[in-house]
């Protein structure tokens, strides 16, 4: 056993040395800016009607000021050290005071062309800071949204880079419009986007973006735990077997662990079905891949490949997967982990096993898990809410900033005992927990 776990050390050291030296800056850009460009422009009163229409409440986010959105083209650094073109989306509260800047890292999307604005449910939820005086940043990935390169999932180094040096884009419009911060900078993001807010975190902490002073972070309802608890779902009866294809393709993109064609790996017909799914352009998103894989996702995988993968620790694809957990690692900006018992695709133990391990050496770690019978999509609503509050503590300078005052406590008591009770009741009635109305893209992550 101990030489088993020498050679999972050693492999797993040179793995690292490696991909260090892959990431090694070369010269930076005189701009990361490529161009920007206003998009939408939507009054206080039009977002005020859409408040309406959507059902977004008034007294929990209040609409105080109308806002920008500008489509934005940067230069980001990829793997090999060259900077490429990415993507996303910038919103400017109109007021003349200084804002704090939120960074929204969105979750799971394979079909590579994004929406802007309204059409979009998580740019809905940048825009609730927004609308509060937060310069709100939705970066796309890279790959996404006519970027450069293929999006390389759940993987900690790509998602932070594209999240920095969007950061470092949006600063330089700023000066160009004449916007001005408060110097605070918050981080958050749901699934995937918990997973890569959480990844920027420890990015930019790391001692390489000094330049880039960080507030705060809440990470909501991430995969920390990439070969402990959130491995665990890919040999039982899963909602979203996409994971799996999603990460061997990615991590092949990246990493080249496989000699040969990467599509081997996979049993007849999801070889076939796989190769069509992520040829370019690709066009179908999850709900669509969901639909024609085995609902135990290790079933779609050739029995060589689960017996690496279950029995032999320096496994290239173990070794990796282990470099992108986020469990191990000690924060100093204070981070919030919000999750909730009831998620049923990424589980909520991947919060548990995160706040262990960083709460035991720091104590700016705080964690909120929410109801039993809050799934995936449900959770998010009350994460989403929980984070903003957390950031607008800080914003108002209290000493403590994860407690929150009477009203909002009140506010999300009462909306998770709702959201409870309708969840156990359909539960009782149909055997299935509903998904959350404001989800509007089903089965997002």
């Amino acid at each position: 056993m101990q030489n088993i776990l020498l050679r999972f050390s050693l492999l797993c050291f040179v793995v690292l040395q490696f991909n260090n030296n892959a990431h090694a800056a070369s010269t930076p850009p005189d701009h990361y800016l490529v161009s920007y460009e206003l998009k939408y422009s939507y009054s206080q009163d039009s977002l005020n009607k859409f408040w309406k229409r959507t059902h977004i409440p008034q007294i929990v986010v209040p609409v105080r000021n109308a806002v920008d959105m500008y489509e934005v083209t940067y230069k980001g650094i990829w793997l090999d050290s060259t900077y490429i073109i990415a993507k996303g989306v910038l919103y400017i509260p109109k007021v003349d005071k200084p804002s704090a800047e939120m960074v929204y890292c969105h979750g799971t999307r394979i079909g590579l062309n994004q929406s802007y604005g309204v059409q979009d449910f998580e740019q809905v939820v940048t825009m609730m800071h927004a609308v509060d005086n937060y310069i709100a940043i939705f970066p796309f990935y890279y790959g996404f949204g006519g970027g450069e390169k293929e999006h390389v999932y759940q993987e900690s180094w790509t998602e932070a880079m594209a999240t920095i040096y969007m950061i470092k884009a949006c600063r330089e419009i700023y000066e160009k419009i004449g916007k001005s911060t408060s110097g605070q900078l918050f981080l958050t993001g749901y699934s995937q986007g918990g997973h890569a807010s959480l990844a920027t975190h420890k990015m930019l902490e790391s001692g390489n973006f000094p330049e880039i002073k960080l507030t705060a972070s809440s990470p909501m309802s991430g995969a920390y735990d990439m070969t402990g608890e959130q491995a665990k779902t890919m040999f039982h009866s899963y909602t979203q077997p996409h994971y799996l294809p999603y990460l061997i393709l990615s991590y092949q993109y990246a990493y080249h662990l496989w000699p040969g064609d990467v599509y081997d790996v996979f049993k007849e017909p999801y070889r076939t079905k796989m190769r069509e799914v992520f040829a370019q352009p690709r066009t179908k998103d999850f709900g669509d891949v969901n639909a024609m894989l085995p609902k135990i996702p290790g079933e779609m995988i050739v029995d060589s490949v689960v017996d690496r993968f279950r029995n032999d620790p320096t496994f290239p694809f173990t070794c990796k997967l282990k470099e992108n957990c986020l469990t191990n690692w000690v924060p100093k900006a204070p981070v919030q982990l919000c999750a909730c018992y009831g998620d049923d695709e990424v589980m909520y133990q991947n919060t548990e096993v995160a706040y262990a391990a960083m709460h035991a050496q720091t104590d700016v770690v705080h964690k909120r898990i929410f109801g039993k019978h809050l799934s995936h999509n449900p959770c998010a609503p009350f994460a989403i809410l929980h984070s903003k509050f957390f950031f607008d503590n800080f914003r108002k300078g209290k000493k403590h900033p994860e407690r929150f005052t009477g009203g909002k406590k009140m506010i999300l008591a009462l909306g998770i005992d709702i959201a409870n009770r309708q969840a156990k009741k359909h539960l009782k009635e149909t055997g299935k927990v509903e998904h959350d109305a404001l989800a509007s893209q089903k089965g997002k992550k």
